[in-house]
């Protein structure tokens, strides 16, 4: 009987993980999507494991490969070097139908400079019927690597030695910036990315006509550039729409995201007659180090060489979701039949409760480890991806051993808990190492302490921008930056110790106790009863002070930290930089002014801030029933006086 029960247990839980992987990953019509190929696509044919910054380039074969790959889905390909072997780009992509934008990567060192231009100018001239244009530099304006008159004179030199028509790229808002740069060049070329505009513009955002945010701005834009320039022709360098990474206000990165902006951005172009290129052929892993997930997720391929949808057919947010349902549905039987033949004492209610939380922490496990290994993009990143799958291994251990002793009357002797922080550490110290496992109360305790530290230490990272830090170790330093702008939200990593901890531990107050006890809620909540209550004998017996505050002054310091950090983080996300000459807000160095716009429209903060302050929930509950405990008594006046 208790096995046909386990067995009903887990084929009802496995239809509710089937729909909770299925309906979010169903295929998507997007209008407006078709097969016709694209103007031009950004080529950068860096491999895994290839880097300009490390040096190591693909090679010409490597090159060509990719080009042929191109053929069909665009009409040229928009290159930002010279060197590293790209020269094969000119020279082969006539033989797949392709045409060239070639440009050369400038920076602030002048000697390699001089050899990107060289170098431009001899494959301008020697591939005149592949090289349709000639880009003189990619944002070098916004990094700040020239002052506009150095990249003048740089120009001027391409210029006098090519028949093609030549240009410089930039974001649109250093044109207007810089006005003169439009009378050395043939045509103005201009970047638009409503993902990284000062305020992020959301897909689904829609004006009070109804019409689209994001079709209005770029419209707007390039109307704004030409009658500024009315005399030059205007060409949309870099447009597109990440399919992975880190929100920014409502602006979503996905899959279904991307291939719904290029829809709505080719709409526009073909009734406006853009001329335009897309943001990017393959994903670039290496930017990575540099801008975090969401850089290295603007291909229409993946680093792989993968289509990640097809031009025209529905598109689906994440290709491998029946990999990991079978995953998730295996690891949740497995448990649940192991706790079935270990604990013969369960009766049927408890094979079910224990079925559902056994699936519930398969299914966010196998969540939060797919998600790390999917942007984890260098051997460093690698070795995060194993402390996180251990880490939360280890707590999701000790949170289902803890269900099922309590759901077999076999959880420790509350007595021996740890009832505050202090306690925990002490008690944890003391026990020797060979218990640890058998020990899932403590154990739960000391992992949920490391993962409020990590949890503060994302909300922190996430919410600052810090340029200017030095990392010494005697002779050896680091410069190091944080710009919480590339920094994803680990959500997934702390589903596990706020929500899924937090029900089992309301569903514990559904137990009936035998003597009404006062604050009973904040008791069961508390840190002490971390893994709930599992109606034995008594709560926690929290030591009585002196000090109602000192006792418990670590929970005070970590509640406070994850509350503070999650407001700051969701008013950060709330924040955006204006350089339009206004007034009010805070004035940043630049020149910019900070303005609260967007509060709340950022979901992931949200939800980050939201799963922060649930994890806050243990450490106040304690706080407040450790103050509400009666002060030890003083020792009598009689005693005292003598001293």
């Amino acid at each position: 009987m208790r096995a046909l029960i386990a067995l009903l247990a887990f084929v009802g839980m496995a239809a509710l993980n089937l729909l909770w992987w299925s309906w979010p990953n169903r295929p998507v019509e997007i209008a407006g999507w078709t097969t016709a190929p694209l103007q031009s696509v950004s080529f950068a044919p860096y491999r895994p494991g290839q880097s300009p910054l490390t040096r190591i380039f693909p090679t010409p074969d490597q090159i060509e490969e990719d080009l042929r790959r191109m053929q069909g889905k665009v009409r040229a390909v928009r290159t930002y070097s010279t060197a590293e072997n790209l020269e094969t780009v000119p020279q082969r992509a006539g033989k797949y139908g392709l045409k060239v934008w070639h440009g050369a990567w400038l920076n602030d060192n002048d000697k390699e400079n001089l050899e990107q231009i060289n170098l431009l100018i001899d494959h301008a001239n020697r591939y005149k019927d592949t090289i349709e244009r000639v880009i003189v530099g990619n944002e070098v304006l916004l990094r700040k690597d020239l002052t506009a008159s150095e990249l003048r004179r740089y120009i001027r030199r391409v210029k006098q030695r090519v028949s093609q028509p030549v240009t410089y790229a930039d974001v649109w808002e250093f044109w207007l910036r810089n006005p003169s740069l439009a009378d050395e060049v043939d045509f103005i070329t201009i970047h638009i990315l409503p993902y990284w505009e000062d305020e992020p513009i959301g897909l689904d955002r829609r004006e009070a006509d109804g019409k689209s945010s994001i079709d209005k701005h770029i419209v707007d834009i390039y109307k704004k550039v030409q009658a500024r320039f009315p005399n030059k022709p205007i060409v949309i360098g870099e447009t597109g729409w990440p399919s992975d990474g880190r929100m920014r206000s409502d602006a979503r990165p996905g899959r279904i995201e991307q291939v719904r902006y290029f829809s709505t951005f080719r709409g526009i172009a073909d009734r406006e007659r853009f001329d335009y290129n897309i943001v990017e052929a393959f994903d670039q892993n290496w930017k990575a180090r540099q801008e975090g997930t969401v850089g290295a997720a603007w291909g229409l391929l993946d680093a792989l060489r993968h289509d990640k949808f097809e031009l025209g057919k529905p598109v689906v947010a994440e290709p491998h979701w029946r990999t990991l349902f079978i995953l998730s549905t295996i690891a949740a039987g497995l448990i649940l039949f192991g706790f079935v033949g270990m604990r013969r004492v369960a009766g049927s209610k408890a094979i079910v409760v224990f079925a559902a939380f056994a699936q519930v922490v398969a299914t966010c496990y196998v969540q939060a480890t797919w998600i790390d290994l999917t942007r984890t993009f260098y051997f460093e990143k690698m070795l995060g991806v194993a402390f996180w799958a251990l880490l939360l291994g280890l707590f999701s251990y000790a949170l289902l051993r803890g269900i099922a002793d309590s759901l077999t009357g076999q959880m420790a002797d509350p007595s021996l808990y740890g009832a505050r922080v202090r306690e925990a550490l002490h008690a944890w110290r003391a026990l020797p190492r060979y218990r640890i496992l058998q020990r899932a109360d403590l154990l739960a305790q000391v992992l949920y302490l490391v993962l409020t530290g990590l949890c503060i230490f994302y909300l922190i990272v996430i919410s600052i921008d810090w340029y200017d830090g030095v990392i010494r170790f005697g002779d050896w330093f680091r410069q190091i930056a944080i710009d919480g702008r590339y920094r994803d939200f680990p959500i997934w990593s702390f589903v596990i110790p706020s929500v899924v901890l937090m029900a089992w531990k309301a569903l514990t107050l559904l137990r009936s106790e035998p003597v009404s006890r006062a604050h009973r809620w904040a008791k069961a909540l508390s840190f002490g009863r971390l893994l709930g209550y599992d109606g034995s004998r008594g709560f926690v017996r929290m030591d009585r002070s002196f000090s109602r505050v000192r006792p418990v002054l670590p929970e005070i310091v970590l509640a406070f930290l994850l509350i503070f950090w999650a407001i700051v983080m969701v008013v950060t996300e709330g924040a955006i930089k204006l350089h339009d000459g206004g007034s009010g807000g805070l004035v940043a160095v630049d020149g910019g002014r900070w303005v609260i716009r967007t509060l709340f429209w950022n979901t992931q903060a949200n939800w980050l801030a939201a799963l922060a302050m649930i994890m806050a929930v243990p450490y106040l509950a304690t706080i407040y029933v450790s103050i509400r405990e009666p002060l030890a008594e003083p020792p009598p006046d009689s005693y005292t006086s003598k001293w």
